[in-house]
């Protein structure tokens, strides 16, 4: 699937809870992913101060803002700004997270974070060869005639070229002796033919499906080896956040993928575990959330089945680096209880024990949701589920390459279609998803505020991103709808931008290489917005679903050529900049 889309960076300290959101310019990742950075930040005394009307104290008098020195692109309130020679928050050096397409998954507009292109290294687990759809290497059995080992050879060979085939695989099973003793107890064929094999999968996947619609536990536990007490414990929590969630429909469907597609994904505990019977399956979570979703979403969810007992079970999880996008990542998968709260259009789900926390923050998604419905009415369900629990891993799965970056990004939206991305190339978009980084939930409200209108923006935009829109459009438009009700004095815009040079509208490639594009990208939306009219900004942002080119884009919504129009951003830049 689409690779996440961008999010905001994490801002400087903030103004009191009664103060509107600051004018953080933040620089963020890319297509409708909203990535948020934190402020490593050593403010300095004389900068020049930035009012932003409404914020402040009582009685209208404007919070001033002054340009972040440590982190450009970025405003802190200058009554938290501390005396000189005060260190604010430790100094970190970092970069918004890149985001480039992700090799192998060419997903409609968004970008994985990634600072390169993804290398999948090979999984640190080795797995025997032939481990799936080939009978293992059995213990040597008494020879009776020299034709003994090549007539058995020969069948072996034959039964698994006859299973084999595109929907068949077989194993050989080996029971070991006791004592670590490695004679042959039994060997049995476990049939895996369509019909066979598959069926019982597949009958283990309907009745979790009815376990789930039933919110019966006793059902769903039925079909899971019962000797791990960590995963059997795992299970029945994943059980008790799937019945919490308000689905309208749900089902678990399993995917026709190669063995060897999924080989690399099988933990080699597992295998050592079960010898040759156990395998990963490819599963499509297929759900509407009532209130939220007007289609239906996939994700992808990877359990290990073992033929074990006399019956197909789910044993494990797959592992890997480079799985699928959203695998380990749904609200679900959280390792804690969860807690759903909901109003008319959004639904947050929380850790069961920061249900206070999640209220407010239901309360602030609620005024950030209006703020983009005012520039966005239409063209999107209008409605978001986010998730902001606390189990670190439901946001660092999205960054599996790239975890040096997860420090820097306090939330992420990431977009879901039909089919699950990295399965199916034939999917149509139905939703974005937003999650956010637990160690960001205690920062500041207005923070919070700006980085979930951000993100919330991205999802206004995501049925109309395609690989084709720019990220400056993508960044720019985010900002526009995050900051539209703020000003920026000309001062503060000077500061920020301090000696960047504005030339050219900055390419896909360049753009993260510079924090400050997220200001310029910015300016060149809001330019759009004032000369041309919002309508017209959208419509722009919306013509790359049909061509690739600025050039054409510009032409067909503004009536200008993209030298016109870069012309035209560096003097409004000038302008502003006073």
């Amino acid at each position: 699937m689409p690779p996440v889309a961008a999010a905001a960076p994490v801002v400087g300290p903030a103004p009191s809870a009664s103060a509107a959101p600051p004018v953080a310019v933040q620089p963020g990742p890319a297509a409708p992913v909203a990535v948020t950075a934190p402020s490593g930040v050593v403010p300095t005394a004389g900068a020049a101060p930035v009012a932003a009307p409404g914020a402040g104290a009582a009685g209208g008098v404007p919070q001033q803002y002054v340009p972040n020195p440590g982190l450009p692109g970025h405003f802190v309130p200058q009554q938290r700004m501390p005396a000189e020679g005060t260190q604010l928050f430790a100094p970190q050096q970092y970069g918004p997270p890149q985001y480039v397409p992700a090799q192998g998954r060419v997903e409609q507009g968004f970008f994985g974070p990634f600072q390169a292109p993804p290398v999948h290294q090979p999984l640190p687990q080795t797995y025997p060869a032939g481990a799936y759809g080939w009978a293992p290497q059995l213990p040597p059995q008494p020879r009776r005639s020299f034709l003994w080992p090549v007539l058995t050879t020969l069948l072996v060979v034959s039964m698994v070229l006859a299973l084999g085939g595109a929907a068949a695989a077989a194993w050989a099973l080996r029971g070991g002796g006791g004592g670590g003793e490695t004679d042959l107890v039994s060997s049995t064929w476990v049939d895996m033919r369509t019909g066979v094999g598959v069926k019982a999968i597949e009958e283990i996947l309907e009745r979790h499906t009815q376990a789930v619609k039933k919110k019966d536990l006793d059902a769903w536990m039925a079909d899971v080896e019962q000797s791990d007490a960590a995963f059997v414990k795992r299970q029945k929590q994943l059980f008790e956040n799937l019945v919490k969630m308000p689905f309208a429909d749900i089902s678990f469907d399993r995917t026709k993928l190669s063995a060897r597609q999924l080989a690399k994904f099988l933990p080699t505990q597992l295998f050592d575990r079960y010898h040759a019977a156990v395998h990963v399956e490819a599963v499509t979570i297929r759900h509407r959330v009532e209130g939220v979703d007007s289609k239906t979403v996939a994700t992808p969810w990877m359990p290990v089945v073992a033929w074990t007992g006399g019956k197909w079970l789910i044993v494990g999880d797959a592992a890997g680096k480079d799985l699928p996008i959203g695998v380990n990542g749904q609200p679900w998968d959280s390792t804690g209880p969860v807690a759903v709260l909901r109003n008319d259009r959004i639904i947050a789900v929380v850790s069961a024990d920061d249900a206070q926390r999640g209220r407010n923050l239901l309360q602030m998604a609620e005024t950030s949701l209006k703020q983009v419905i005012e520039v966005r009415p239409a063209g999107w369900d209008g409605k978001v589920l986010f998730t902001a629990v606390q189990d670190k891993r439901i946001f660092d799965t999205y960054f599996a390459e790239s975890q040096e970056r997860i420090a820097q990004v306090a939330a992420i939206a990431v977009p879901y279609y039909n089919q699950v991305g990295d399965w199916d190339s034939a999917r149509a978009y139905s939703s974005t998803r937003v999650v956010f980084n637990p160690t960001q939930l205690t920062a500041q409200t207005e923070e919070l505020a700006h980085d979930l209108t951000h993100e919330f923006a991205h999802a206004a935009m995501g049925p109309v991103t395609t690989a084709r829109t720019p990220r400056w459009v993508v960044e720019g438009f985010a900002e526009y709808v995050a900051y539209k009700k703020d000003r920026v004095p000309a001062a503060g815009i000077r500061q920020a931008l301090g000696d960047l040079v504005i030339s050219t509208l900055p390419t896909d490639e360049q753009f993260y290489s510079e924090p400050r594009n997220y200001i310029a990208s910015w300016l060149a939306n809001r330019m759009i917005a004032e000369k041309f009219g919002q309508d017209k900004l959208i419509k722009f942002y919306e013509a790359f679903q049909n061509v690739a080119e600025v050039e054409s884009a510009a032409r067909e919504v503004l009536g200008i050529g993209v030298a016109q129009l870069e012309q035209q951003w560096r003097d409004y830049v000038a302008q502003q900049r006073g």
